[in-house]
């Protein structure tokens, strides 16, 4: 109860001094004959007790009884509590005061990590320097997480476009948020029992992560936004609302979401059908070049043997079994690491995203089906993504897919 008992005095002392000035109280000659003359009120200080005052309302109004705490983090808490006017459960999550400055001062190590790191590589090795630039943009993102105003848009937006799409619509759920209780610092949303997907029993895990495989590549490629921190405490198993039986995936926590363009994604999609075709001059030539992992006049005449070599041992080599191809996804990143390392590569921010998001669903994966392959897994979506947005080329060329490949993409 910590936290909240500080955000409920934050917000209650600063409605009192609200009330008091409404009331002609003169807070400065307070201050004065208290002697504390270098505490002013700031400029900001009318819209700050206008928040701390919905603030207060707020909590007064959704905490019905006394509220239980049911998770901790490094920005905040969530309780489970009441609204009194609906009689509904909700989750309640209130951010710790003074994260801003914590969060701040992180930040500012992180980002002088990053320019020591690119100063370093840009001496020893070709890689073109993007460590201070991937993590500014991880910056302005976390302090886009501060904003829980913000975050109660994404959780609405993605709630909204998912129940659209067919294959999540059925199999995906996002909570509702209550946007007239949500401030800056406070966010409530629906509450939905259930329990987290990395818990759950190995048969659970090996029926419901493709569904999150899907889910994500979805967000990936279709959306165009997507949850970049889908760790195993923001996926959560619950009952289908539907039948009340049926296990669907819940969806928590958008307060670190990244966009990827239009062009971003088109560029992708051609990357998966040219890495499905084997036509690697066109993977590392074009579509490498698109997504700014290469300048575009990068000379690749050394780098394509290197890279191909690295993507046909380990994913796509044709006519020899799967199981013997199959690679940790940490493993292929290791190996292209060390090419990152001799060429002049870049990496997009969001692509680090990507990466990331994929190796925390295989982790999960994993733990239910040691078998599992991330690449096996996204290839049915991504194939029918492909097919949908250029179905002339990839189906004039289905003839070079491997069969299996093939059979999905049909599904």
């Amino acid at each position: 109860m910590g936290v909240l008992r500080e955000e409920l005095e934050r917000a209650a002392s600063k409605e009192r001094k609200r009330k008091r000035r409404e009331d002609g109280h003169d807070e400065n000659e307070e201050l004065a004959i208290k002697g504390d003359i270098n505490d002013r009120p700031n400029d900001n200080l009318e819209e700050e007790q206008e928040d701390a005052s919905n603030s207060n309302n707020i909590l007064l109004e959704v905490f019905e009884s006394t509220p239980r705490l049911v998770a901790s983090a490094s920005l905040g808490q969530v309780y489970r509590a009441r609204l009194r006017s609906t009689d509904q459960d909700v989750a309640v999550k209130v951010q710790r005061p003074d994260i801003l400055e914590t969060v701040s001062l992180d930040l500012f190590l992180l980002l002088s990590y990053g320019r020591l790191v690119d100063k370093v590589c840009s001496v020893l090795t070709n890689q073109v320097p993007y460590h201070e630039s991937f993590l500014t943009d991880f910056a302005a993102g976390a302090y886009m997480e501060l904003n829980y105003e913000n975050e109660g848009s994404n959780q609405e937006y993605f709630r909204s476009e998912l129940r659209k799409r067919k294959g999540t619509k059925d199999r995906v759920v996002v909570p509702r948020v209550h946007g007239e209780h949500t401030t800056r610092r406070v966010l409530v949303s629906e509450w939905i029992d259930g329990t987290p997907l990395a818990r759950s029993s190995p048969e659970q895990i090996r029926r419901l992560i493709p569904v999150g495989v899907e889910l994500f590549l979805t967000q990936l490629l279709d959306i165009g936004r997507f949850h970049a921190d889908p760790h195993p405490g923001n996926l959560y198993v619950t009952k289908s609302k539907e039948d009340g039986t049926t296990p669907v995936l819940c969806l928590l926590d958008f307060g670190l979401v990244a966009k990827v363009s239009q062009d971003e994604r088109e560029s992708m999609t051609r990357a998966i059908v040219n890495l499905l075709r084997g036509d690697y001059d066109a993977l590392i030539s074009t579509d490498a070049k698109s997504l700014g992992f290469l300048p575009p006049d990068a000379d690749v005449t050394d780098l394509r043997p290197v890279l191909e070599t690295i993507l046909r041992r380990g994913l796509l080599e044709s006519g020899s079994d799967m199981n013997d191809r199959r690679r940790n996804l940490m493993a292929i990143s290791d190996e292209l690491n060390e090419v990152f390392f001799r060429y002049p590569f870049s990496v997009p921010p969001f692509f680090a995203l990507v990466t990331r998001g994929l190796g925390l669903l295989e982790g999960i994966a994993l733990a239910g089906d040691p078998d599992f392959d991330i690449f096996r897994a996204s290839y049915p979506y991504a194939t029918r993504r492909a097919v949908e947005a250029f179905g002339s080329v990839a189906g004039s060329d289905a003839w070079r897919l491997p069969r299996w490949v093939c059979n999905v993409a049909g599904r």
